[in-house]
């Protein structure tokens, strides 16, 4: 299964039909919210699953969380306003949101943990779980847009983080890969 995975694009739709279209086929579309309407409209438009949260920027009746089998392993997405979290947090800061993370991916049963939320990439792995933002697509962003591969087949899980380098043409930002 092949997942696009996005967050925090804030109405900007043009990135994410970029993305979908040039990286390939997609089994599904998963927004982490503060532009879930969005990853709504597009995945229609494709004819692509949707699956979301809604952010403290949606209004919308989807859940806050969903927790969901991905072959062999187990995802939880969230937004990540739940955590407070923001990008001028200290490391020190930083490492006991990972921990929280951490320990909520533990609770749920998942070795994969999603939010957003903060806006900026993060791909790494901590006490055996992975954990990854997909970082933005918002038009006021400072940095490229970017958004999150995911891949599981043959017990492997792969997630990449894409960033675009211009119109059409994206390049891994980060990648990790997990054998279970």
């Amino acid at each position: 299964m092949r997942i696009a995975v996005f967050s925090d694009t804030h109405g900007n739709k043009e990135a994410m039909r970029d993305a979908l279209q040039s990286e390939g086929l997609f089994d599904l579309l998963l927004h982490l919210g503060d532009g879930v309407e969005d990853g709504i409209t597009v995945s229609a438009e494709v004819g692509m699953k949707f699956c979301g949260v809604r952010g403290n920027e949606d209004f919308t009746n989807l859940p806050a969380e969903v927790t969901f089998p991905l072959g062999n392993w187990t995802v939880t997405a969230v937004h990540g306003h739940q955590m407070e979290i923001n990008p001028y947090h200290s490391q020190l800061q930083w490492r006991q949101h990972f921990n929280d993370m951490v320990q909520w991916a533990k609770r749920k049963g998942s070795q994969l943990f999603l939010f957003g939320h903060s806006h900026c990439t993060t791909l790494h792995e901590a006490g055996g779980v992975v954990i990854c933002n997909p970082g933005d697509q918002y038009v006021g962003s400072t940095g490229a847009p970017t958004f999150a591969v995911i891949n599981e087949a043959d017990q492997c899980l792969t997630v990449q983080l894409m960033e675009r380098l211009e119109k059409g043409k994206w390049a891994v930002k980060a990648a990790l890969e997990k054998i279970h």
